[in-house]
């Protein structure tokens, strides 16, 4: 009686994950209120030694105005890109502002201060006043405000191409960088180009992801099986082609094809990850453990992992361990 108490909000509590993990924001727009082109809104804040500042978006520079949650590491990744943009482009007339979130403190912004080389300052918005005003909703977000104090550029949560993308668009503005090279810059080119089987692969892996979403298993795993057919050195193809496996019980077979992308890319967190769902499906749960645990480790952002690892804890029987993971999981994908 008292596992099935125990069991019922454990339950609960993986259906709630898994509905966050469906529904992670993407980069669309996070300034709900000041949209490109139009005028930014000038503010008051104090820093986290009390010191009062004001920015006019008419001063005749460029400004990068970057909105980040202290304890997030999303966030202090940001951080320490716009520390070395700054480094950068700081003398050629653009200045670098953050505002942190209502619940940071000054503490945690001295904290932050201490570990990094930050030059410019940290405001504190602890009424949520310009976070009001600009109509933030998602953190970090970063706006660009031209030299002629207008809204240029806005940049959604935090990626490895920030730099690229934020910087590079401080450098248009500038003048340091033609429009063109800028689009150069982050369009992804591919070192080799694919063959004429590795592209028809790649359309084949997302036709047989739609129909997945539909729950058309049986369709999306043809679309997979051709792929990997096609090109067989192709690990996201694989992945897939395993992910639908599973979805049909076949389980050796997805194994198979998990193990060869391991192979074929050994730092893919999500074929370690099927390889441990395989075995967490055969009732093989210490193996099922170790290799999702392997997959934690390899991934920066490991919620999923975690999500994986606690239900493969639940199904060995070890509910605490289980539970452990799955807030785990939640706690992180809402740091993030």
């Amino acid at each position: 009686m008292r596992g099935q108490r125990f069991r019922i909000p454990l339950v609960v509590f993986a259906v709630f994950v898994a509905l966050f993990f469906s529904t992670v924001p993407g980069t669309g727009s996070a300034f709900r209120n000041v949209k490109e082109g139009a005028p930014a809104i000038a503010f008051s804040l104090k820093d986290y030694e009390g010191k009062d500042f004001e920015f006019k978006p008419d001063s005749g520079k460029i400004t990068v105005l970057s909105f980040v949650k202290l304890a997030q590491e999303r966030s202090l990744d940001q951080i320490k890109d716009l520390v070395a943009l700054q480094e950068e482009l700081g003398a050629k007339g653009v200045d670098f502002i953050v505002v942190s979130a209502y619940t940071d403190t000054p503490e945690d912004a001295k904290k932050v201060a201490a570990g990094t080389a930050i030059k410019f300052p940290i405001l504190m918005d602890k009424d949520q006043k310009v976070y009001g005003d600009y109509g933030l909703f998602i953190l970090p977000s970063t706006g660009v405000i031209g030299k002629d104090g207008k809204f240029a550029f806005e940049h959604s949560s935090h990626g490895r191409d920030f730099k690229d993308v934020v910087g590079g668009k401080i450098k248009v503005l500038a003048g340091l960088m033609s429009e063109d090279d800028y689009k150069k810059l982050i369009t992804p080119v591919e070192t080799v180009q694919k063959s004429k089987e590795g592209s028809e692969a790649d359309r084949q892996v997302a036709l047989g992801r739609v129909l997945f979403k539909k729950r058309m298993i049986d369709k999306a795993a043809e679309k997979f099986a051709k792929a990997v057919e096609l090109d067989p050195q192709n690990a996201e193809a694989r992945i897939a082609y395993g992910d639908s496996l599973v979805a049909m019980k076949k389980y050796d077979e997805a194994l198979v094809h998990f193990q060869k992308a391991k192979e074929l890319s050994p730092m893919n967190k999500d074929a370690q990850i099927g390889v441990g769902i395989v075995h967490m499906e055969k009732g093989e749960h210490d193996k099922a453990i170790q290799e999702i645990s392997g997959a934690a480790m390899l991934n920066p952002k490991p919620e999923k992992a975690y999500f994986w690892l606690g239900l493969a804890y639940e199904k060995k029987g070890d509910l605490p361990n289980a539970v452990k993971y799955l807030r785990k999981a939640v706690e992180k994908f809402i740091k993030e």
